[in-house]
């Protein structure tokens, strides 16, 4: 009977779920199972629904910001606007449907490198698996974004988020706002969940990982936060 357990496979639906209640099951079950195609399917087809309804939004919020530069006429030209518009709305779909496949690329390279220094060897792909999964709790993210965005005028559409942003004043450009809006819960769960998956898969402690997910995370945030912030007061 201990056999037969070892041996079953978790069907889609119960990864889907698991990984929200019992993800070290799922992890386990990758070891065995490594599919992750029909799952990064489901969640780039849900990024893509949850970006639709809001393009028009996207699209008017963009020429709005772009019509607030100064000295740049060409931007009152309707023919300009319209070409505009249309890489807006382009921009948001490519977004919405590379996001999360350069997630797991990303994630599943920084666990093949840290990989390096462990005994136990694992392929690339089951890391990739791991990031897939890992990056299920950002939808989430990307549904309450939706529902927010509904509900928020065209003027006020930068500041739907689900970032620590929320706590400063719309349209702030501050260093300390700035690296707010790089802390999503979602995304540190996301980011538990890659160091959780890649320790089950690496034989290794989950705290090592989780470590050196979390430094490169912050030093990426701090950095991309400074410059941001160095720019806009450049153009301010």
């Amino acid at each position: 009977m201990e056999l037969e357990l070892n041996t079953d496979t978790l069907s889609l639906g119960q990864r889907l779920s698991r990984i929200f209640t019992n993800p070290s099951s799922v992890f386990m079950d990758l070891e065995h199972n490594s599919s992750w195609f029909a799952t990064l399917l489901i969640i780039i087809g849900v990024s893509l629904a949850a970006t639709l309804p809001l393009l028009s939004k996207i699209k008017e919020y963009g020429i709005i910001t772009l019509q607030q530069i100064p000295n740049d006429p060409s931007l009152s030209n309707p023919e300009t606007l319209a070409m505009v518009s249309l890489l807006i709305v382009i921009t948001a779909i490519i977004s919405a449907i590379l996001i999360p496949v350069f997630f797991a690329l990303i994630m599943a390279l920084l666990l093949k490198l840290f990989n390096i220094f462990i005994e136990y060897k694992v392929p690339y792909r089951q890391l990739f698996a791991v990031s897939v999964y890992a990056y299920l709790p950002m939808l989430l993210s990307v549904l309450i974004g939706l529902g927010l965005g509904l509900m928020t005028p065209v003027e006020s559409f930068g500041n739907v988020s689900t970032s620590l942003n929320l706590l400063f004043p719309p349209d702030s450009h501050s260093f300390t706002a700035l690296l707010a809006a790089q802390i999503n819960p979602f995304m540190l769960w996301s980011l538990y969940l890659t160091a959780l998956g890649g320790s089950i898969m690496m034989k290794c402690n989950v705290r090592q990982v989780g470590t050196y997910l979390f430094v490169i995370w912050l030093l990426y945030a701090l950095g991309t936060s400074y410059y941001s912030a160095a720019t806009m007061s450049a153009l301010g």
